[in-house]
């Protein structure tokens, strides 16, 4: 698949912890109780560097904080992270994704000068951002990109589409621009089932309906026609980008998609996962080094063409876009 020396980003969660309770979001229940599956723990700054040396950092590109559970503004070594990163690595990309609902202006200020790019996570104005986003304070995170882009940051803005904020969109890209922001991005998830989404509160009680836009429908209907037809042919984002993922709990995979701890034991593409990898390898037991030369990845590429795995299939098949997330960038 590809070698140690090959790679050339990571994607990182550098925590599992977050202050929201956003429904979709696996460490959930529909936004509920918090998933019973899922393990909390962050990376320290001195972990990290006990996992990656100075010679690996600099073959490095790009670093990217963002994960499947966690928000980085959460971790309490985030920025004392970065800064060894920046500081063996002054020319490589650094990119955090988060909610921003966080921190003081000395943190984000801080964040600006390691010339981080960040991409809040902003699903509406005012008045319909916390019905996706619950826990987390609009008014706070705007102040916080005003600080972080005043300061030097570079900044975008990543737009969560659903029918109850789809007529904002042409607002929130305005009011990106005005603050400043280099991007605007829209997104429609395919996350519904039966065509809506039951919102829970920590008791179990459904509170709300979420319901998705006409794109959402199509890229829904097009996921259902193409799990239908036979395995596509694979074309790994991962290997495509010399990246590799690695968790909170430092378990490492090529992607997000294949780190699938959190998931019921019941769930179809873990028990394909495990049936045919049969491991998640752990950089608390094992040295970057030894998991690629285990035969871990070849392991998994190996199966592309003997059956294939089903999240592979699903996320990075060519016949069509299987995604769960439909993006429109500008």
């Amino acid at each position: 698949m590809y070698k140690l020396a090959d790679i050339r980003a990571i994607h990182l969660e550098v925590t599992s912890r977050c202050q929201a309770k956003c429904p979709m979001c696996a460490r959930r229940e529909n936004g509920g109780p918090l998933n019973p599956y899922m393990g909390l723990d962050e990376i320290t700054v001195d972990k990290f560097m006990e996992w990656f040396d100075i010679d690996f950092i600099k073959q490095l590109n790009h670093l990217g904080m963002c994960g499947n559970l966690g928000d980085p503004i959460v971790a309490k070594d985030t920025v004392p992270i970065l800064q060894y990163l920046r500081e063996t690595n002054p020319v490589m990309g650094l990119q955090m994704h988060t909610n921003g609902s966080g921190r003081t202006d000395k943190w984000w200020k801080e964040l600006a000068k390691l010339n981080v790019n960040v991409v809040f996570a902003i699903d509406g104005l005012a008045d319909t951002h916390s019905r996706y986003r619950i826990n987390t304070d609009w008014n706070k995170i705007i102040h916080n990109v005003m600080t972080f882009v005043d300061a030097g940051g570079s900044a975008r803005w990543d737009m969560l589409v659903f029918e109850h904020n789809e007529h904002q969109v042409e607002s929130c890209r305005e009011l990106s621009q005005r603050l400043g922001m280099t991007n605007f991005s829209v997104k429609h998830t395919t996350r519904f089932r039966d065509g809506k989404f039951r919102v829970l509160n920590e008791q179990g009680q459904q509170i709300d309906t979420l319901f998705p836009t006409d794109k959402s429908r199509e890229m829904m209907g097009k996921v259902k026609q193409s799990q239908e037809e036979h395995l596509p042919k694979i074309n790994c984002k991962a290997v495509k980008d010399s990246m590799m993922y690695v968790s909170a709990l430092g378990t490492v995979t090529p992607c997000c998609w294949l780190d699938q701890q959190f998931y019921p034991p019941s769930h179809e593409s873990r028990i394909d996962y495990l049936t045919k990898i049969k491991i998640w390898p752990n950089l608390n037991h094992t040295g970057l080094k030894d998991i690629f030369a285990s035969g871990y990845f070849d392991r998994i590429a190996g199966c592309w063409d003997s059956g294939g795995l089903r999240e592979c299939s699903r996320q990075c098949g060519t016949f069509d876009k299987l995604n769960e997330q439909f993006v429109e960038r500008t």
